[in-house]
């Protein structure tokens, strides 16, 4: 029997159990019984959730720091973090199938869970090791342990949570549609806080708009339907109302990267003679881009606007004002220290000290500069071989499906471009998430070629075209 066919006993005996608890603790206590029983109420639902359907705590986690200060969930957020709870409940979704593998419950033996992918798990330890054994050494003690505690507590969960949450083709076929209902809801969140706005007001939201496009390149790459029309239709009216989203979100880091994203789709279908798809979708974004930004370029106090002008003024070179040139000069600054202390660097979290003189959280907004910066060559070393090993992995994809797992490289390429201009290493916990699918995808397919594996765990449908794609998605 699969864990499916015992989750309504299990859930009966436990809810039995906290109910009876819970009476008698109320009583005692002489708490409400209605709020305490729509406490449990709440439990009981995320208990069903988090086996019948874990992904939606995956997706949750992702999107959990864009919405919690927003209500009601600010209410929330302010007895207790609404992020370390998503993440609690994440890792007891973990342990729920890691039990299950163990007990056998749906016929998954433990070590099929990371089969064929040592050496990734190996590469990313080493460059945890790295950024560990740089604490030791750090000149800012407080924002380093910080950034040292969420890099191995949160970044390390959400990289080895999809190898446990998505194991067939249904599984992440429903953790792409759930991260595409979050992200509408957060497009109206954006389009919303710019009506809402004062003038003083700051309106860019990088991590929403970092979602949003991550959002786009699902619609792009992935067929989420098995009718073509139905999916040319799904594209056609999401892409440009994800565009507009993302223009709400004045995050242009997000903004550039898709840009990219957006080219290498239009090059692909270009080459596969879908040209007419492709001059279709250049026109959609461009008409719905140029359109938000019209609508939208006085709110906030001219932020849209005043953003374009930075832009401007880089490409002719005028970096005197602006978050643009602070930027460039935190890349100036530190490639210039860099050789100081080359090997090991100076520490995690010791950029802070190195460019504000205090211990706080400040970075160089981008990845590279900051490992080198902190952890020197040997951090850097160990995370170009991690990155490595990621890379193969997306080419063994490409060769043994035929590319159908593109969309799984372009979002890695996608975190990684917004990581060369947008926050630090804790930040940049969303690609060890797509590092962690793209892991899980390969893993599925290596699990194939074993005869013991039951195809109730691995359907027949993934053996002879599990992702299948639409001709005119075909890359």
């Amino acid at each position: 029997m699969t864990i499916k066919g015992h989750t309504p006993v299990i859930l009966g005996c436990l809810l039995l159990f906290l109910s009876a608890s819970t009476a008698l603790l109320s009583f005692k206590y002489g708490l409400s019984l209605g709020l305490v029983f729509l406490g449990l109420a709440a439990c009981g639902i995320s208990l069903y959730l988090a086996i019948r359907a874990p992904q939606l705590f995956l997706v949750a986690v992702m999107f959990a720091p864009q919405w919690k200060t927003y209500w009601p969930l600010s209410s929330i957020d302010h007895v207790v973090d609404l992020t370390l709870v998503l993440l609690a409940v994440l890792a007891g979704c973990l342990v729920c199938r890691l039990l299950a593998h163990m007990g056998r419950l749906d016929q998954l033996g433990v070590g099929h869970v990371l089969y064929g992918q040592s050496g990734p798990i190996l590469a990313y330890l080493l460059f945890a090791a790295s950024v560990t054994i740089s604490y030791l050494y750090t000149t800012a003690p407080e924002y380093g342990a910080s950034k040292l505690f969420r890099l191995l507590g949160i970044g390390s969960l959400l990289l080895i949570a999809p190898m446990f949450l998505i194991r067939t083709e249904e599984e992440f076929r429903r953790f792409a549609r759930m991260f595409l209902v979050f992200s509408g809801a957060t497009v109206i969140q954006l389009i919303s806080g710019t009506e809402t706005s004062s003038g003083d007001s700051d309106v860019t939201r990088i991590g929403a708009g970092w979602l949003v496009g991550m959002a786009a390149i699902i619609v792009l790459f992935y067929p989420l339907f098995k009718s073509e029309s139905t999916q040319r239709v799904f594209l056609v009216c999401a892409l440009p109302f994800l565009v507009v989203g993302l223009i709400a979100s004045v995050a242009r880091g997000p903004l550039v990267a898709l840009s990219i994203v957006i080219l290498i789709r239009l090059v692909l279908w270009f080459h596969e003679g879908h040209r007419r798809t492709a001059i279709a979708l250049a026109g959609i974004v461009m008409a719905s881009g140029v359109g938000a930004y019209y609508v939208l370029r006085d709110a906030g106090g001219h932020r849209y606007a005043n953003k374009v002008r930075e832009l401007v003024r880089l490409v002719e070179g005028n970096t005197t004002r602006g978050s643009a040139a602070t930027r460039i000069d935190f890349y100036r600054t530190t490639l210039a220290a860099i050789p100081d202390h080359p090997f090991l660097g100076q520490g995690v979290g010791s950029w802070s000290v190195f460019y504000y003189g205090r211990d706080g959280r400040a970075y160089p907004h981008n990845l590279f500069l900051e490992v080198a910066f902190e952890e020197g060559l040997l951090g850097l070393s160990t995370l170009l071989l991690f990155l490595t090993c990621i890379y193969m992995s997306i080419l063994w994809l490409w060769k043994e499906t035929k590319s159908r797992h593109l969309m799984l490289g372009v979002m890695v390429l996608y975190c990684l471009i917004v990581g060369m201009f947008s926050g630090d290493l804790d930040d940049n916990r969303l690609l060890w998430l797509w590092i962690g699918m793209t892991l899980a995808v390969c893993r599925t397919i290596k699990l194939q070629t074993l005869v013991d594996v039951p195809l109730r765990v691995i359907p027949a449908a993934s053996v002879s075209g599990a992702f299948h794609r639409p001709s005119w998605l075909h890359s």
